[in-house]
C-alpha cells in the first residue's frame, strides 16, 4: 500500500468517527445494536398434590331437608387432593384466615368449608348449630364468614347451595375421631377420610414432598 493511499483511508477512517459522534441520539424506547439476552428465570416447583376430589376429603351428611358438605382446609388434608381442587381450597383459606392449621395446632383456628343446600324450596339452616366433637369435647363455631350472598337469610332456595368458611378454635385434632354434628344428627366419617388421605398423601413422591 502506497503512502498516499494510506493517508486517503485514515481520512476516511476519521470521518467516519466524526459522523457517527454528530448523528443524533436514538429516540426514546428504540435501542440500537445487538438486543439484550432474554434473562433466564427458574422453573416452577410443582407443589405436592395428590388426586382426591373435593368429596372425597369431606364429611357429607344429611338433616331433614339439608345436605351438609363440610371439608377441613388444613394444608396436610389439601396436599391429598387434586392440584385443581388443592389451589382452589387453599386459596379460599388464604382469603379467610390465613395459612391452613395442620395437625395438633397450637391455638391457631382451624377452617372448613361448609355448605347447605336442599332440594326442596324454602328451606331453612341454622349456621350456628353445626359444631365438631373432637377428643371428646364439643366445639363451636369461632366465626363464620359467608361466602354465597343470601346466608344471612338462611333459607334456601330450590336446588341452591350456601356456602360459608368456619373457623373452630380449641385444639381439633384432625388425624382422629373427629364427629360433626348438626342439631340431633352425628356422622363419625371422618375416620375413613383420614385412611384415604394418608394412603394418597404416601403415593406423592418424596421429590415433590
Amino acid at each position: 500500500m502506497t503512502r498516499d493511499c494510506g493517508r486517503v483511508l485514515l481520512a476516511a477512517g476519521l470521518s467516519a468517527v466524526a459522523f457517527a459522534a454528530c448523528a443524533p441520539a436514538p429516540p426514546p424506547g428504540e435501542v440500537r445494536g445487538p438486543a439484550a439476552a432474554p434473562r433466564r428465570t427458574a422453573p416452577e416447583v410443582a407443589l405436592p398434590s395428590g388426586s382426591l376430589r373435593q368429596d372425597q376429603i369431606s364429611v357429607h351428611m344429611v338433616a331433614g331437608a339439608l345436605r351438609i358438605e363440610v371439608t377441613p382446609l388444613a394444608a396436610w388434608v389439601l396436599e391429598a387432593a387434586a392440584p385443581d381442587t388443592r389451589d382452589r381450597l387453599a386459596r379460599i383459606a388464604e382469603a379467610h384466615g390465613g395459612t391452613p392449621a395442620e395437625p395438633g395446632n397450637d391455638g391457631t383456628p382451624s377452617l372448613f368449608l361448609v355448605s347447605f343446600s336442599s332440594a326442596q324450596p324454602g328451606t331453612e339452616f341454622q349456621p350456628d348449630d353445626l359444631h365438631l366433637v373432637s377428643r371428646g369435647l364439643r366445639e363451636r363455631p369461632v366465626a363464620i364468614r359467608a361466602i354465597t350472598p343470601g346466608w344471612g337469610n338462611q333459607r334456601l332456595e330450590q336446588q341452591s347451595t350456601a356456602v360459608a368458611v368456619y373457623a373452630f378454635g380449641g385444639e381439633l385434632d384432625l388425624s382422629r375421631e373427629l364427629i360433626v354434628v348438626y342439631r340431633d344428627v352425628e356422622d363419625s366419617s371422618w375416620a375413613g377420610r383420614v385412611a384415604v388421605i394418608e394412603a394418597e398423601r404416601g403415593r406423592i413422591p418424596r421429590r415433590r414432598r
